[in-house]
């Protein structure tokens, strides 16, 4: 593989718990040193944050140093941010902030950022459910809602992130991308690939949440050739980004 290209990379303080590799410079480090050469990175403070501004410009501080590292910051349909974003991809977190992907205003949101050809990444879940605060549950998104969603808007890649194996194999619209973070199976990736095919799976580390030698081994020890290695490790975000990422 020439090529690694984290989409699942994020930076800041997480509410709950302290994670390592919170500094974007220290995570920065740990990909360059695994051969990771780029990535998309969300703020971890954006999803429960009031001030979605703030924690933007934390994560485009933080990225500033690093070109290869290519900064999503978040929006939701009630903050007028999306009218004036100047990004290359989105974070959408539409059950902690609280709005529906079918809602006029949300399709109002989507519309604008897809002419504008800025990627939409919708995040399912940024915790496994089983270990989430107890007075903090927070449901994934639908499957559903976001088939529905991308069915409307054909012809223009949506990105998705953190869905299990189960639900990666239910997306069924043809522009929707998924990452490999929370597909848990054995023999690694075995059902994401049996039930979504590769060429639109895309590599996801999920750091600093989860490990990041255990994203990788998913490509390393996963029942994949070396095509379609090298398709989830950095040619099928091509589709979307283009070879200059």
């Amino acid at each position: 593989m020439k090529k690694l290209f984290d989409v699942n990379l994020s930076t800041g303080r997480w509410p709950f718990r302290r994670l390592p590799l919170e500094k974007l410079s220290d995570l920065n480090r740990r990909l360059r040193a695994a051969g990771i050469s780029g990535g998309l990175v969300r703020s971890l403070e954006a999803p429960f944050s009031m001030n979605i501004y703030e924690a933007n410009d934390l994560l485009l501080e933080s990225c500033r140093d690093y070109p290869e590292l290519i900064p999503a910051p978040s929006v939701r349909p009630d903050f007028t941010l999306w009218r004036e974003i100047d990004a290359r991809a989105v974070t959408l977190h539409p059950v902690c902030h609280q709005y529906s992907l079918d809602a006029p205003e949300t399709l109002e949101m989507i519309e604008a950022l897809l002419r504008k050809k800025i990627l939409p990444v919708i995040v399912v879940r940024e915790e496994d459910e089983r270990g989430q605060h107890p007075l903090c549950r927070v449901a994934p998104v639908p499957v559903d809602g976001i088939n529905a969603l991308a069915r409307r808007f054909p012809g223009h890649p949506f990105l998705v992130l953190n869905a299990y194996a189960g639900e990666i194999g239910r997306l069924d619209a043809p522009n929707l991308y998924a990452d490999t973070a929370f597909a848990e199976t054995f023999p690694a990736l075995s059902h994401a690939v049996e039930k979504f095919g590769t060429e639109h799976l895309v590599f996801g580390s999920h750091s600093p949440f989860f490990c990041l030698e255990s994203g990788l081994s998913k490509l390393e020890y996963g029942k994949l050739t070396e095509e379609q290695r090298a398709g989830i490790a950095g040619k099928n975000i091509e589709r979307i980004f283009g070879n200059d990422k």
